[in-house]
């Protein structure tokens, strides 16, 4: 039986990083058509104009980032597929983008056969189960931990994972397209619901409940 050809849409901000997965995409023996946005709401119009098979989208996007095109792709078009890259490999975001409907993760460090693989598997299987995914699954199973991390909304949830590795208020107001009054007002959210007074309890609460781990030198 002859495989799908696959129509395929990428949506990341980064120019040279966008640039250089179109042309990896189109190298792909299966992919038909490739097409390209910088964010969420031109992914949208893509999507408006002609249904692809499959979306892959960046996390961290200006506009509309990547959590909710997610969320809005899933809820309008249930049989487009949704592959996520990110830098959040840690089992909390995953968890709660599975909630969201999205069919597999790469790491934004993901070789091209991998990319390859995990594009076939979503439009032939549904879903792509890596590394990424294995772990998650393997975490957040005791049930106060699961009852932890659905307090927290996905952008609350990527606030504190950006403040566990270091990042300034600054940066990640940059990173996320936010000013710096919308991060302290997530990041009081985020203590109060959590019960803690700072980003050192912020950062114990997180590794406590294994949403992030020590590197081990």
């Amino acid at each position: 039986m002859k495989s799908k050809m696959i129509r395929v849409y990428l949506a990341d901000d980064h120019h040279v990083v966008r640039k250089g997965m179109v042309r990896l995409l189109k190298t792909f023996e299966r992919v038909s058509v490739v097409e390209e946005a910088s964010n969420g709401k031109e992914l949208i119009k893509l999507i408006e104009a002609e249904l692809p098979d499959a979306v892959i989208v960046d996390v961290e996007m200006p506009v509309m980032g990547g959590v909710e095109v997610a969320r809005y792709i899933a809820n309008h078009y249930p049989n487009i597929k949704i592959l996520i890259l990110t830098m959040h490999v840690e089992a909390v975001f995953v968890h709660r983008l599975m909630d969201v409907g999205v069919n597999g993760f790469l790491s934004k460090s993901a070789h091209a056969h991998e990319v390859e693989e995990a594009l076939y598997a979503v439009v032939d299987r549904d879903y792509y189960r890596n590394e990424i995914v294995e772990r998650a699954l393997g975490k957040l199973s005791d049930h106060f931990l699961v009852e932890d991390f659905q307090k927290l909304t996905t952008r609350e949830i990527e606030i504190l994972l950006l403040i566990c590795s270091e990042l300034t208020p600054g940066e990640i107001s940059n990173r996320l397209q936010i000013s710096e009054k919308t991060f302290f007002n997530h990041r009081t959210n985020i203590l109060t619901k959590t019960r803690v007074r700072n980003n050192v309890g912020l950062l114990r609460f997180a590794l406590e409940r294994g949403f992030i781990h020590l590197s081990k030198t």
